[in-house]
């Protein structure tokens, strides 16, 4: 006898975790969530997890915004468990070609409610000590409420609190294939063990979205991007626990870990992109490519001097799905009636899972919902449209990544 689900929610990362949970709070019976490996296998197993709101495009900021509010409650919202955050605060270095930018953002995140200010470098060193070297840096911005959190202790709170309330979370359970009916709905899932019966597909397979939609005649812009990260141990001096620091003039950013003396270190310079992306998000096995991290050790000793002499402890790499305006693709696609999909988030996943899995189950069960607008933005074919989506302010440097 086949098995059957309301819902299959394809990948374990945290926004397929985040959306899963949302479904089963909204008290749909049978949710399943099948991830091809273990959870967080994919975009959320190695990110620095940065939680900002500092982005260019209000609707990213407003997104951005309900989801820190979400971590900052994350324990009392989802079921007492922890998402690994810790709120250090953020700050955004910018040198003079992007001062007029910084300030027009500030206006807008304060107009919006985001509590954002300009900054004196002196602030910054008092709570940096000698960390930083801000000779070039011509403004910045603080966000008192943001930082960092892990993503996969994000992803397995998600995930556990799903099973809480009644989903079921599958591991080393890939999807082998999409069944459609006559007149090509969505059928069901083909698994190892078995097909499953079900009306609707959730795609959240991160890089693997170009992979999975072929199957269905689908063409997915999301290019698989290895990403780097450096990390070093701070000497006893500048021992002390800093902020994360985004620099848009070296294009990096660099976070501080809240139990040992490391500093994390990660590119934000789009024009690497090319060099690291892979043809099939398989071909990811935690490589390193040739001198990236040469390079990021160099600006991290560029912006922290005092960091010049620090052990280099560990190097690795993570993957993104990145598509070619650095937005999402969130929407339900009529190509396919009963799919729906939140894939490509390009490095900004992790920060809005807990507002994009509650809009997703909204996009699913209450489509007329007025919150579920937002998501006109990031539709699937805006890119055959030739409607990518820009934001009214841009930074010289680092484009759509902020």
């Amino acid at each position: 006898m086949t098995e059957t689900a309301d819902i299959v929610v394809v990948g374990g990362g945290c926004i397929g975790a985040s959306i899963a949970l949302h479904l089963a709070e909204k008290g749909v019976k049978k949710v399943i969530l099948l991830e091809q490996k273990q959870l967080a296998n994919g975009a959320s197993g190695k990110g620095i997890g940065i939680i900002r709101t500092h982005y260019t495009h209000p609707v990213l900021a407003k997104l951005a915004q309900q989801s820190l509010q979400l971590f900052h409650h994350f324990g009392e919202r989802f079921g007492g468990y922890d998402a690994g955050f810790h709120a250090c605060g953020y700050f955004v270095l910018v040198g003079e070609a992007d001062v007029e930018t910084l300030h027009q953002v500030v206006a807008m995140h304060q107009q919006m409610g985001i509590r954002v200010d300009l900054a004196e470098a002196q602030q910054l060193q008092q709570v940096c000590g000698p960390l930083l070297d801000l000779s070039d840096v011509a403004a910045i911005a603080y966000e008192p409420d943001s930082g960092y959190g892990s993503p996969p202790q994000t992803t397995a709170a998600l995930a556990q609190r799903a099973s809480d309330l009644g989903a079921e979370i599958r591991t080393e359970t890939p999807v082998l294939g999409i069944n459609l009916d006559a007149e090509g709905r969505i059928e069901g899932v083909v698994t190892p063990q078995g097909a499953i019966h079900t009306r609707t597909v959730v795609d959240c397979v991160g890089p693997w979205a170009r992979q999975f939609a072929t199957q269905l005649g689908l063409e997915f812009p999301v290019t698989p991007i290895v990403e780097h990260v450096v990390v070093v141990e701070r000497p006893t001096e500048v021992a002390t626990v800093h902020p994360v620091v985004s620099d848009l003039i070296n294009l990096c950013y660099i976070r501080s870990d809240a139990e040992q003396p490391y500093t994390r270190i990660g590119n934000s310079d789009p024009k690497y992109h090319a060099q690291f992306a892979l043809s099939d998000a398989e071909q990811f096995q935690g490589q390193l490519f040739p001198d990236i991290c040469d390079k990021l050790h160099q600006k991290l000793i560029r912006r922290c001097p005092s960091l010049t002499h620090a052990p280099i402890t560990e190097t690795y790499s993570g993957i993104w799905g990145v598509t070619p305006d650095y937005q999402p693709i969130i929407d339900r696609l009529d190509d396919v009636p009963g799919l729906y999909c939140a894939v490509g988030f390009s490095g900004h996943g992790y920060k809005l899972s807990p507002v994009v899995g509650d809009l997703v189950s909204r996009l699913i069960l209450e489509p007329m919902n007025e919150s579920v607008e937002l998501l006109h933005l990031f539709r699937y074919r805006r890119f055959q449209e030739n409607d990518w989506i820009k934001a009214p302010l841009s930074y010289a440097q680092a484009r759509g990544l902020r």
